[in-house]
């Protein structure tokens, strides 16, 4: 017996043995390792799946708070506006009742000075009439009559405002 050539015999039955061998195999071994290999590529596409819906919703979720933060902003900036409008308006109104404040005191003022100068201007006439009454008698050397009075009076009052 050659060990390096093949003897029909155990050829047949090395060939016999191998197929049975394969036949068990298929039958026994084949199936569940195809049905696990099928379960496990199931199993990674329902993986894939969820990480590509969970991907979608984080997406919809960002987006959706950008919008949020989007609106937010905006209202802050309109608020910001709307506040700063409102304190210009005030102020303006602040200004304008001040200024109209002013022109009232100034009016009063320049009125408590025509009435001040009026009286003033009275003072100096009834003063004048009296110096110029009291003049007169003592150059002219008697009383004047109360027209001859009104006439000096008058006369002296219209040279002082012309005066002036």
């Amino acid at each position: 017996m050659n060990l390096l050539t093949p003897e029909p015999g155990t050829l047949f039955w090395t060939a016999a043995t191998f197929i049975l061998l394969l036949f068990v195999l298929k039958k026994m071994a084949w199936g569940p390792v195809l049905q696990a290999l099928a379960e496990r590529e199931k199993r990674i596409k329902e993986a894939l799946e969820k990480a590509d819906a969970a991907q979608r919703e984080s997406e919809q979720a960002m987006a959706k708070n950008q919008e949020i933060l989007d609106a937010a902003k905006r209202e802050a900036q309109e608020l910001l506006v709307k506040s700063r409008k409102t304190a210009e308006a005030t102020k303006e109104e602040i200004i304008q009742k001040a200024q109209a404040e002013a022109a009232n005191m100034l009016e009063k003022a320049k009125r408590e000075i025509s009435l001040e100068r009026e009286k003033a201007v009275e003072e100096i006439r009834n003063q004048a009439a009296e110096l110029s009454v009291m003049i007169a008698s003592k150059l002219i050397g008697k009383t004047l009559s109360q027209e001859d009075h009104k006439a000096i009076i008058d006369k002296s009052i219209k040279n002082m405002l012309e005066a002036n």
